[in-house]
Protein backbone atom coordinates (compact mmCIF):
# COMPACT_ATOMS: atom_id res chain seq x y z
CA UNK A 1 0.00 0.00 0.00
CA UNK A 2 1.65 3.48 -1.14
CA UNK A 3 1.56 6.29 1.62
CA UNK A 4 2.04 9.01 -0.16
CA UNK A 5 -0.46 11.64 0.38
CA UNK A 6 -2.58 13.58 -2.01
CA UNK A 7 -1.97 16.80 -3.93
CA UNK A 8 -4.90 18.45 -2.68
CA UNK A 9 -4.90 19.94 0.90
CA UNK A 10 -6.79 19.15 3.42
CA UNK A 11 -9.28 21.59 5.52
CA UNK A 12 -7.55 22.61 8.73
CA UNK A 13 -9.68 24.13 11.45
CA UNK A 14 -7.90 27.15 13.14
CA UNK A 15 -8.38 28.84 16.35
CA UNK A 16 -10.37 31.90 16.44
CA UNK A 17 -7.50 33.93 17.62
CA UNK A 18 -5.41 33.52 14.20
CA UNK A 19 -8.33 34.66 12.18
CA UNK A 20 -8.37 38.13 14.30
CA UNK A 21 -4.75 38.35 13.42
CA UNK A 22 -3.60 41.32 11.10
CA UNK A 23 -1.42 38.77 9.41
CA UNK A 24 -4.63 36.35 8.66
CA UNK A 25 -7.10 39.25 8.04
CA UNK A 26 -4.39 40.84 4.99
CA UNK A 27 -3.86 37.44 3.57
CA UNK A 28 -7.30 36.19 3.38
CA UNK A 29 -9.36 37.88 -0.22
CA UNK A 30 -12.71 37.58 -0.61
CA UNK A 31 -14.72 38.13 -3.97
CA UNK A 32 -17.85 38.57 -1.86
CA UNK A 33 -20.11 41.29 -2.38
CA UNK A 34 -20.73 43.46 1.06
CA UNK A 35 -23.81 43.02 3.13
CA UNK A 36 -27.11 44.21 1.75
CA UNK A 37 -26.73 46.75 4.71
CA UNK A 38 -23.86 48.46 3.21
CA UNK A 39 -24.40 51.30 0.83
CA UNK A 40 -21.35 51.96 -1.77
CA UNK A 41 -20.17 55.31 -1.67
CA UNK A 42 -21.51 57.56 -4.75
CA UNK A 43 -18.55 58.93 -6.44
CA UNK A 44 -20.69 61.51 -7.55
CA UNK A 45 -21.50 62.66 -3.74
CA UNK A 46 -18.12 62.64 -3.16
CA UNK A 47 -16.84 64.53 -5.58
CA UNK A 48 -19.46 66.73 -4.59
CA UNK A 49 -18.33 66.67 -1.04
CA UNK A 50 -14.72 67.60 -1.99
CA UNK A 51 -15.96 70.61 -3.95
CA UNK A 52 -17.65 72.00 -0.86
CA UNK A 53 -14.48 71.74 1.06
CA UNK A 54 -11.84 74.00 0.25
CA UNK A 55 -9.09 75.23 2.08
CA UNK A 56 -9.35 76.91 4.84
CA UNK A 57 -9.07 80.78 4.78
CA UNK A 58 -10.11 84.45 5.79
CA UNK A 59 -13.17 83.73 3.59
CA UNK A 60 -14.20 80.93 5.48
CA UNK A 61 -14.12 82.39 8.84
CA UNK A 62 -15.82 85.63 6.99
CA UNK A 63 -18.66 82.93 6.45
CA UNK A 64 -18.46 81.62 9.72
CA UNK A 65 -18.93 84.35 11.38
CA UNK A 66 -22.29 85.74 9.15
CA UNK A 67 -23.55 82.63 9.74
CA UNK A 68 -23.12 82.48 13.46
CA UNK A 69 -24.55 86.18 13.69
CA UNK A 70 -28.04 85.05 11.35
CA UNK A 71 -27.96 81.80 14.13
CA UNK A 72 -28.00 84.29 16.90
CA UNK A 73 -30.61 86.57 15.00
CA UNK A 74 -33.13 83.12 15.03
CA UNK A 75 -32.55 82.81 19.03
CA UNK A 76 -33.22 86.35 18.77
CA UNK A 77 -36.12 86.32 17.36
CA UNK A 78 -37.27 83.27 18.84
CA UNK A 79 -36.95 84.47 22.19
CA UNK A 80 -38.99 87.58 21.06
CA UNK A 81 -42.01 85.57 19.91
CA UNK A 82 -41.99 83.63 22.87
CA UNK A 83 -42.15 86.77 24.96
CA UNK A 84 -44.76 88.34 23.05
CA UNK A 85 -46.93 85.40 23.77
CA UNK A 86 -46.47 85.86 27.93
CA UNK A 87 -47.13 89.09 27.32
CA UNK A 88 -50.48 88.48 25.56
CA UNK A 89 -51.20 85.54 28.17
CA UNK A 90 -50.28 88.75 30.99
CA UNK A 91 -52.74 91.07 29.38
CA UNK A 92 -55.51 88.50 28.72
CA UNK A 93 -55.25 87.88 32.57
CA UNK A 94 -55.08 90.97 33.76
CA UNK A 95 -58.59 92.11 31.68
CA UNK A 96 -60.27 89.82 31.90
CA UNK A 97 -59.41 88.21 34.97
CA UNK A 98 -58.57 90.76 37.62
CA UNK A 99 -60.88 93.40 35.50
CA UNK A 100 -57.67 95.76 35.26
CA UNK A 101 -56.79 98.26 32.67
CA UNK A 102 -53.94 97.71 30.07
CA UNK A 103 -51.29 100.28 28.95
CA UNK A 104 -48.36 98.84 27.27
CA UNK A 105 -49.15 95.18 26.09
CA UNK A 106 -50.86 95.99 23.23
CA UNK A 107 -48.36 98.32 21.87
CA UNK A 108 -45.21 95.65 23.33
CA UNK A 109 -46.66 92.70 21.38
CA UNK A 110 -47.03 94.89 18.42
CA UNK A 111 -43.69 96.28 18.68
CA UNK A 112 -42.01 93.01 19.32
CA UNK A 113 -43.82 90.87 16.83
CA UNK A 114 -42.76 93.11 13.51
CA UNK A 115 -39.37 92.64 15.66
CA UNK A 116 -39.05 89.76 15.66
CA UNK A 117 -40.06 89.24 11.92
CA UNK A 118 -37.26 91.58 10.65
CA UNK A 119 -34.63 90.25 12.82
CA UNK A 120 -35.09 86.85 11.97
CA UNK A 121 -34.80 87.45 8.33
CA UNK A 122 -30.77 86.54 8.14
CA UNK A 123 -31.58 83.11 9.65
CA UNK A 124 -34.52 82.11 7.60
CA UNK A 125 -31.84 82.96 4.36
CA UNK A 126 -29.58 80.87 6.06
CA UNK A 127 -31.74 77.95 6.28
CA UNK A 128 -33.72 78.61 3.35
CA UNK A 129 -37.07 78.73 4.49
CA UNK A 130 -37.99 81.52 2.46
CA UNK A 131 -40.72 80.89 -0.11
CA UNK A 132 -39.28 79.78 -3.51
CA UNK A 133 -40.26 77.51 -6.32
CA UNK A 134 -37.22 75.25 -8.00
CA UNK A 135 -39.15 73.98 -11.01
CA UNK A 136 -37.23 76.62 -13.17
CA UNK A 137 -33.38 75.59 -12.03
CA UNK A 138 -34.48 72.18 -11.83
CA UNK A 139 -35.10 72.32 -15.57
CA UNK A 140 -31.86 74.70 -16.23
CA UNK A 141 -28.50 73.43 -17.39
CA UNK A 142 -25.74 73.72 -14.61
CA UNK A 143 -24.43 77.03 -16.13
CA UNK A 144 -28.03 78.62 -16.95
CA UNK A 145 -28.67 77.29 -13.11
CA UNK A 146 -25.45 79.03 -11.78
CA UNK A 147 -26.25 82.48 -13.62
CA UNK A 148 -29.90 82.43 -12.40
CA UNK A 149 -28.75 81.97 -8.95
CA UNK A 150 -25.73 84.85 -8.88
CA UNK A 151 -28.61 86.96 -10.54
CA UNK A 152 -31.39 86.19 -7.45
CA UNK A 153 -28.15 86.50 -4.89
CA UNK A 154 -27.48 89.97 -6.39
CA UNK A 155 -31.16 91.22 -6.45
CA UNK A 156 -31.20 89.94 -3.12
CA UNK A 157 -28.21 91.88 -2.00
CA UNK A 158 -29.86 95.38 -3.74
CA UNK A 159 -32.91 94.89 -2.16
CA UNK A 160 -31.92 94.13 1.42
CA UNK A 161 -29.49 97.00 1.10
CA UNK A 162 -31.84 99.30 0.12
CA UNK A 163 -34.35 98.77 2.83
CA UNK A 164 -31.71 98.98 5.24
CA UNK A 165 -29.96 102.36 3.97
CA UNK A 166 -33.36 103.55 3.91
CA UNK A 167 -34.80 102.18 7.39
CA UNK A 168 -31.08 103.53 9.20
CA UNK A 169 -32.38 107.32 7.56
CA UNK A 170 -35.65 106.60 9.19
CA UNK A 171 -33.67 105.74 12.82
CA UNK A 172 -32.02 108.91 12.77
CA UNK A 173 -34.90 111.17 12.06
CA UNK A 174 -36.71 109.21 14.67
CA UNK A 175 -34.32 110.04 17.24
CA UNK A 176 -33.52 113.79 16.61
CA UNK A 177 -36.79 114.43 16.04
CA UNK A 178 -37.64 113.00 19.50
CA UNK A 179 -40.54 110.90 17.99
CA UNK A 180 -42.60 109.15 20.68
CA UNK A 181 -45.74 106.87 19.68
CA UNK A 182 -49.15 108.41 19.96
CA UNK A 183 -50.09 106.10 22.94
CA UNK A 184 -49.81 106.62 27.10
CA UNK A 185 -46.71 104.42 26.73
CA UNK A 186 -45.15 107.18 24.43
CA UNK A 187 -42.62 104.81 23.32
CA UNK A 188 -39.39 106.32 21.60
CA UNK A 189 -40.32 105.50 17.90
CA UNK A 190 -36.11 105.31 17.03
CA UNK A 191 -36.07 101.80 19.00
CA UNK A 192 -39.10 99.60 17.78
CA UNK A 193 -37.49 100.99 13.89
CA UNK A 194 -34.14 100.12 14.38
CA UNK A 195 -35.06 96.76 13.71
CA UNK A 196 -35.50 97.86 10.18
CA UNK A 197 -31.97 98.75 9.12
CA UNK A 198 -30.77 95.63 11.90
CA UNK A 199 -32.69 93.18 10.18
CA UNK A 200 -32.48 93.90 6.09
CA UNK A 201 -28.42 94.92 7.08
CA UNK A 202 -27.84 91.65 8.33
CA UNK A 203 -30.25 89.70 6.08
CA UNK A 204 -27.61 91.45 3.49
CA UNK A 205 -24.68 89.91 5.22
CA UNK A 206 -26.13 86.35 4.75
CA UNK A 207 -26.73 87.02 1.23
CA UNK A 208 -23.14 88.14 0.42
CA UNK A 209 -21.82 85.16 2.18
CA UNK A 210 -24.28 82.98 0.02
CA UNK A 211 -22.92 84.99 -3.01
CA UNK A 212 -19.21 84.56 -1.75
CA UNK A 213 -20.13 80.76 -1.30
CA UNK A 214 -21.19 80.09 -4.96
CA UNK A 215 -19.23 81.70 -6.33
CA UNK A 216 -16.32 80.09 -4.79
CA UNK A 217 -17.95 76.43 -5.07
CA UNK A 218 -18.44 76.29 -1.62
CA UNK A 219 -22.19 75.69 -2.38
CA UNK A 220 -24.50 75.17 -5.49
CA UNK A 221 -27.00 76.70 -6.93
CA UNK A 222 -30.24 76.55 -5.12
CA UNK A 223 -28.17 74.19 -3.43
CA UNK A 224 -28.90 71.51 -6.36
CA UNK A 225 -26.66 68.97 -7.24
CA UNK A 226 -25.61 69.09 -11.28
CA UNK A 227 -27.81 66.31 -11.71
CA UNK A 228 -30.85 67.20 -9.73
CA UNK A 229 -32.83 66.50 -12.78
Amino acid sequence: MSNAMSPHTLPIDLPDDFAQTPSASHSVKSDMPPPPDVEPIDPQDAQAEDRRRPPQGPLDTFIAVIHFASRVCGVAAAAMFALAMLVICQLVFMRYVLNASTVWQTEAVIFMMIGATLVGLPYVQLIRGHVNVDLLPLYLKSTARMALAVVTLLCGMGISALFAVYGLELVVEAFEGGWLSETIWAVPLWKPYAALPIGFGLLFLQFLADFLSLITRRSTPFDLRDDAF
